[in-house]
């Protein structure tokens, strides 16, 4: 009954959906919403908008789609994506959505292909959507509509249908009611106010419920929205004047289809510049029939797009268009920056000199897991959040990274920019590595907190929560072999952020309270800030300390029976060392485990100047020791 609704909802496909398309389904069983959306990456960003703003309490069907005729690596790459995408856009539901996998083009795969195939997919698919649940996999073809795989299509849709009822919250009589209110609006009132809402309201005599005062309405009206059946946009400068938009196709198909278009579509307009800039005056003549206050408002709050003046600098929205609306000023000194629509290409280079200064340092988040990546929603999100320190004055379309007079400088994959505070940050995101790397250039020995980084961890974790990453601090010079070269270097000269220990945080002003990953946010007020700084990006190592491995791999797998000598010169006590020893007398290689727990106390009670390579070296060169081999090798090694 359901997908039969939804072929009559639906009527003949379109041959390229632009945007997203709702089709709302009435049925015994309930209202539904089907949203049909656009295949070309193009609208990748405005999708996870979309779908977040209707995902934030209520579980979704999601059909995921792919070319069973595609090799297994493509094919796993949809995978990979979707599920990325829908771990993001379901982030803040309580409940996991369900995920059916459809594979298509099955007419053009023979039936021996087809079942490996299917069989290969089903156990990709089951470890791939670990956080959702998946329901199962169904090839189809386009020979028919009631194939058997069609029927067997519409028992697991069926199902997962009953499972999502369930799960979904009850709304109140009020919203029911409100509802039925709203869907005897006739078709020309497509978007419709608070205050027009609540004067028709007050007008019908029949109404006894609903609320009329615009505070009472606004919860109402935000769990339809939550729902997905209407779209709700709130005007935070005028509540009464916030928008409720019926027909949600006026702005997830018609607006976000348009301005999102690839070239090659119909609905494509010429609006943005090559750094994503469309001007306001361009958003009235392309969409004349709409309010353009609500269609910033609209765009500005799914976190596409900023509003920007003719400095490029960030203002606020509400004032700046009730100001337009009242018709004291055309629009023409605003725009909307849309970093989706940037299409600039990463500059050629930059000086590594521009970054290898006092005060400088590098720092690298990649994936751990090679199927993992940043995707565009976090990416455009980022540099919008980024924009908000900008302080901009210009914005560059080529510029050489190495001028400073301009503030800003965008391309499609990073951001560039000088702080008035003298502080100027890097960051830029290398597909091909699953890699986001930054450098920041600090002005003298005085640093002030930098919530850059900060910024960039709390994105991560709203927008790819399925993604697991790990941190370095790095050298400058090799965010520069990165920018320059594409490369990663084979090795990195990183100290893993995790790693880092309390003496650093002690070195550091207000960052005793800090965890390892917030190390490089703490304020740098003290006279050591320098060389703090140096050894924070392995220019030194005797500050982070050693590693318990290494100290394993380099001493206590080499002079194993020295273990008490050695821990009688790094000051541990007699009585602790005879507890080693009568701990481990009888074990295998008793030896080895015994620098272990050597190397574990010294760690515990060793301060900032003496858990170091360096006092360990020299531990080494001692006479009751007389290691001096040894501590040669280590002190190029590690010193």
């Amino acid at each position: 009954m359901l997908f039969q609704n939804i072929y009559k909802a639906a009527g003949p496909p379109k041959p390229l959906t632009a945007g997203i398309i709702p089709y709302n389904i009435q049925s015994p069983r309930g209202n539904r919403v089907i949203y049909d959306l656009a295949g070309h990456p193009e609208y990748y960003t405005s999708h996870c908008a979309c779908i977040e703003a209707i995902s934030l309490s209520s579980p979704a069907i999601f059909l995921s789609l792919v070319d069973v005729s595609l090799s297994q690596k493509e094919i796993g790459k949809q995978l990979y994506y979707w599920s990325a995408m829908i771990s993001s856009v379901c982030s803040e539901c309580p409940h996991p959505s369900e995920v059916i996998v459809v594979g298509t083009h099955a007419d053009v795969v023979n039936k021996e292909s087809l079942l490996s195939r299917s069989k290969a997919i089903v156990d990709l698919a089951k470890a791939i959507f670990k956080k959702q649940h998946f329901r199962g996999f169904i090839a189809l073809d386009a020979t028919g509509r009631f194939s058997d795989n069609m029927k067997e299509f519409i028992g697991v849709l069926s199902e997962s249908n009953d499972s999502v009822v369930q799960q979904c919250p009850v709304i109140s009589t009020d919203c029911h009611i409100l509802y039925a209110f709203l869907q005897q609006m006739g078709p020309s009132e497509q978007v419709i106010t608070i205050s027009q809402l609540l004067s028709k309201l007050q007008a019908d005599e029949t109404n006894v419920l609903l609320p009329t005062e615009t505070s009472k309405m606004i919860p109402l009206l935000k769990i339809l929205s939550d729902k997905g059946l209407i779209l709700f946009i709130f005007n935070k400068h005028s509540p009464d004047e916030s928008w409720i938009v019926l027909q949600k196709s006026v702005l997830l198909e018609k607006v976000a289809g348009v301005l999102f278009a690839p070239k090659d579509f119909g609905e494509y307009r010429a609006l943005a510049s090559n750094i994503g800039l469309v001007p306001i005056p361009r958003i009235r003549e392309c969409f004349p029939d709409l309010d353009t206050h609500m269609l910033v408002e609209f765009l500005s709050q799914l976190k596409l797009c900023h509003l920007v003046d003719s400095t490029l600098k960030i203002v606020d929205t509400s004032q700046v268009l009730l100001d337009l609306t009242r018709g004291s000023d055309n629009g023409s000194c605003y725009s909307l920056f849309f970093p989706s629509l940037i299409n600039v290409d990463k500059p050629d280079s930059f000086d590594p000199a521009y970054f290898n200064t006092k005060g400088s340092f590098g720092w690298l988040m990649r994936t751990k897991e090679e199927h993992q990546f940043f995707h565009n929603r976090f990416l455009h999100v980022l540099m919008l959040t980024l924009m908000n320190g900008c302080g901009g004055t210009e914005m560059a379309c080529n510029p050489e990274l190495t001028s400073h007079n301009r503030s800003c400088i965008v391309w499609s994959t990073g951001i560039c920019w000088n702080r008035k505070d003298g502080v100027t940050i890097l960051v830029d995101v290398v597909e091909q590595f699953r890699s986001l790397y930054m450098a920041i250039s600090l002005p003298g020995p005085q640093y002030r907190e930098l919530t850059v980084l900060q910024d960039i961890q709390n994105i991560c974790n709203q927008f790819c929560p399925s993604v697991d990453v790990e941190e370095f601090v790095i050298d400058p010079r090799q965010v520069s072999t990165l920018f320059n070269k594409g490369v990663m270097p084979s090795s990195l000269s990183c100290v893993e952020i995790s790693e880092l220990k309390d003496a650093i945080l002690n070195n550091m002003s207000g960052a005793r309270d800090l965890n390892g990953k917030s190390v490089v946010l703490a304020e740098w007020t003290n006279a050591d800030a320098d060389a703090c700084l140096a050894k924070l990006i392995g220019i030194e190592n005797d500050l982070i300390g050693p590693k318990l491995e290494d100290l394993m791999n380099e001493i206590g797998a080499v002079i194993p029976s020295k273990w008490r000598d050695v821990g009688v010169q790094l000051g541990i006590a007699p009585g602790v060392l005879d507890g080693i020893q009568r701990q481990n007398a009888e074990k295998p290689r008793s030896c080895q485990v015994s620098f272990e727990q050597v190397f574990n106390e010294w760690r515990l009670q060793g301060s900032k100047t003496t858990y170091t390579w360096t006092h360990i070296i020299g531990i080494l060169r001692r006479p009751a020791i007389g290691e001096n081999d040894l501590a040669e090798t280590l002190a190029t090694k590690f010193k």
